[in-house]
């Protein structure tokens, strides 16, 4: 029976290593261990709301593009009105990774993510976003060595700030290329 299965085609699972699968489980017991990355993943009060892999369809409010997002996790808690936002990061050197923040300019990812859940708020939950505290964390783990975790707070309302602006304008060149582009 599991040879049959496995032999199916089946586009949405592959099948891994056993030294994968043993990273895999490394990973999560480590996760488990570590005390704010299993706080913001396993350990939250069934009262919260929660979302992994949340997908966005939204409007950019001040380019009006259309815009997609797929936020690795978000917990919404209403009643203490709290929007905490989660990404998760494999990297090579977990103890060096402000430098991968730098590189890749997460930043810039989190505002889109959080301009996408402000669209959210206002479009599918009528709720005012502004009236929620802000958290926003990357769990960064390393895929080699003893597989660390760490969990770095990123919110900074000053380099969120900075970002809203830069991706507004990218958004709009993008679409002024779009529509300026002739078609074939």
């Amino acid at each position: 029976m599991y040879k049959r299965q496995l032999s199916k085609k089946d586009d949405n699972k592959k099948i891994i290593s056993f030294a994968d699968l043993q990273m895999l489980k490394k990973i999560k017991e480590n996760i488990q261990n570590h005390k704010k990355a299993n706080e913001l993943l396993f350990d939250l009060p069934s009262t919260f709301e929660t979302h992994n892999e949340f997908h966005i369809n939204w409007t950019h409010s001040s380019s009006g593009i259309d815009c997609k997002s797929l936020i690795d996790r978000v917990i919404l808690d209403h009643k203490n009105k709290v929007v905490t936002l989660i990404d998760l990061k494999t990297t090579s050197d977990a103890f060096n990774f402000k430098h991968s923040v730098e590189e890749y300019d997460y930043y810039r990812q989190l505002e889109f993510y959080f301009e996408a859940l402000d669209w959210y708020f206002t479009n599918e939950l009528d709720i005012d976003m502004s009236e929620y505290e802000k958290k926003a964390y990357i769990i960064a783990i390393q895929t080699n060595g003893n597989n660390q975790i760490r969990v770095f707070n990123m919110l900074n309302p000053e380099e969120l700030s900075k970002r809203s602006e830069v991706i507004s304008d990218a958004l709009k060149a993008v679409s002024y290329t779009h529509l300026t582009l002739p078609t074939t």
